[in-house]
């Protein structure tokens, strides 16, 4: 939980005019901090703990990948990134469409030399057929 903690704290340290609602043990989660669309968030975004062990980042439409186990540095220090990246404009998800489902998102950090590097992926079966889609890219420019 104190892992969690500090995340929530570097959010509303980074992002003080915020509003990030944390709830404790509720049926699902140890801990959950929700962050919705308002004025410097264009989407929503959710934090949780579950299980004690694993961190997940839920946001925009489909976006829902998880970090752990927790008690690793760099799998925190990854998660936390991610979530300020994501909520500072600097990262992005990159959602793909096949037939108008959303079948991948993928999160995307900034590479030093250009481009994006996808750091986090969600997908479904649908994310296996090697049709082209449609491509949205969702980042906060609003921050």
């Amino acid at each position: 939980m104190e892992r969690f903690d500090s995340v929530v704290g570097r959010i509303r340290r980074a992002f003080p005019d915020l509003r990030v609602d944390v709830q404790r043990e509720t049926p699902h989660y140890h801990a959950l901090a929700e962050l919705p669309v308002q004025p410097g968030l264009a989407f929503r975004v959710s934090l949780s703990l579950q299980n004690r062990d694993e961190l997940h980042l839920n946001a925009g439409g489909h976006f829902w990948v998880e970090w752990f186990p927790v008690g690793r540095p760099e799998v925190f220090d990854e998660y936390g990134s991610a979530a300020v990246g994501l909520i500072a404009g600097d990262y992005r998800i990159v959602e793909s469409y096949l037939f108008g489902r959303a079948v991948r998102a993928r999160l995307q950090r900034p590479r030093r030399s250009g481009g994006w590097e996808t750091i986090a992926t969600w997908s479904n079966l649908g994310g296996l057929i090697p049709w082209p889609g449609e491509r949205k890219v969702i980042q906060n420019k609003a921050a």
